[in-house]
């Protein structure tokens, strides 16, 4: 028993002993810390390198690329007004933490920059922005037959859904995010305990399929009657999308939408789990070039038509970016009572509409105006109202600029430059 009992304690310091020279000396796996550690460090470096800290699954474009059109001398002594200040395009680098911009007007790239050591190929991280993404390939699933209605239950299409608070929940009702879950209560306040339990456990560590996650949240409201934000939502909808498809995501994305559209570059879809059976994040996380978000901006603004080719159902984006339900309206759905909400993106009362990721990345669309604006931002927190307001009265100062007669604009001396 004696030697028994020194064996064991052998044992236990050896093993005490191993512990702490590999936490010292070896250096955890880095995937896992890295992906933890980016989160409370640098935010431009997070939103411009996601895609080298993840697995991920690449959205490939075509083997020949279509640059945009380009006429960057219309924008050429721009200025905009916000609470009594003159302002430049330059001065969003330091007032927004603007990493790129490029703005879009009749399908001509009229502006491109960037800053913060970005530069034309940086495959940005959308965050939310790619919620619009995601709902808009369930548009092409409808142009294809793929899903007969979006009013349709999803337990049509995932099974899996019986029984969970999804039960009786439609694709409509998921894409106004108003399924009627529990999710992030408090989010405005700043409380995004789900969010992080979600991405934690799913892209972060790798421990759940994202899509399982999802479907475990409880039920709170009636599907229909309440707007709640919620990001493991647009996840349901991705599945929703590789179900009906029969193929990742990422490839789906690319056959119907980066290739036909002439895409750039290749884009970078972060995965929950490295290898063939993880699955895209459908509410975060895509990679893409800047050029590339304001191409498929441009392609929402022609109405899911491209060059001739009607890809989304005629419609779609009538219907997909319209705050048509009361309970969608602005005032009622976030902190910034311009803005309402609609299938996956965010609308304004004006009728303007934009994709929205946390931080300031933003697909600002102006159709009546022909104004597509892509921007990327490293801001301090998820959501500034100032920088929002801002946002707001540029776009509504580029209108005004972009509707002046030629000859007007070309006599104003240049004061605008490029940072």
């Amino acid at each position: 028993m004696k030697s028994f009992l020194v064996a064991l304690v052998a044992l236990v310091i050896g093993a005490a002993i191993g512990v702490f020279v590999y936490t010292r000396f070896v250096p955890p796996p880095f995937d896992v810390m890295a992906r933890a550690a980016v989160f409370e460090n640098d935010n431009d470096y997070f939103f411009q390198s996601a895609s080298e800290l993840y697995p991920t699954r690449t959205v490939a474009t075509a083997p020949i690329q279509q640059a945009l059109p380009s006429n960057p001398s219309v924008l050429d002594g721009f200025t905009y007004e916000y609470e009594g200040r003159t302002r430049t395009l330059a001065d969003l680098y330091e007032d927004m933490e603007t990493s790129g911009l490029i703005i879009l007007h009749e399908g001509e790239m009229i502006h491109e920059s960037y800053g913060r050591g970005a530069h034309v190929g940086t495959k940005f991280t959308t965050w939310s922005l790619v919620k619009s993404i995601t709902s808009t390939l369930v548009g092409v699933a409808v142009a294809e037959g793929k899903i007969d209605s979006v009013d349709d239950p999803l337990v049509k299409y995932l099974p899996e859904v019986e029984g969970t608070a999804y039960d009786g929940v439609t694709i409509k009702q998921a894409l106004q995010m108003s399924s009627g879950i529990r999710y992030d209560p408090n989010l405005w306040d700043g409380d995004m305990a789900d969010t992080v339990d979600f991405m934690t456990n799913s892209v972060v560590t790798g421990r759940s399929p994202a899509f399982e996650l999802a479907i475990k949240y409880p039920r709170e409201n009636e599907p229909g009657s309440t707007f709640n934000y919620n990001t493991a939502e647009s996840q349901v909808l991705l599945e929703l999308i590789r179900r009906v498809s029969g193929m990742d995501a990422a490839d789906y994305l690319s056959q119907t939408l980066w290739q036909p559209l002439g895409m750039e570059f290749d884009g970078a879809w972060i995965i929950d789990n490295a290898g063939k059976e993880g699955a895209e994040i459908g509410g975060a996380f895509y990679n893409a070039a800047l050029r590339d978000w304001a191409r498929f901006g441009q392609f929402i603004e022609q109405g899911g038509m491209w060059e001739g080719e009607q890809i989304l159902p005629i419609g779609w984006v009538d219907r997909a970016t319209v705050s048509d339900d009361a309970h969608l309206k602005p005032g009622i759905v976030h902190p910034n009572p311009n803005r309402g909400y609609a299938w996956h993106w965010w609308t304004y009362a004006d009728g303007t509409f934009t994709a929205s990721g946390a931080n300031g990345q933003t697909l600002y669309v102006d159709r009546e105006n022909d104004i597509v604006v892509a921007r990327a931002s490293a801001w301090p927190e998820g959501y500034v109202r100032e920088y929002d307001d801002q946002s707001f009265a540029m776009y509504k100062a580029l209108a005004t600029w972009l509707d002046q007669p030629a000859e007007e604009v070309s006599i104003i001396e240049t004061t605008a430059e490029a940072p």
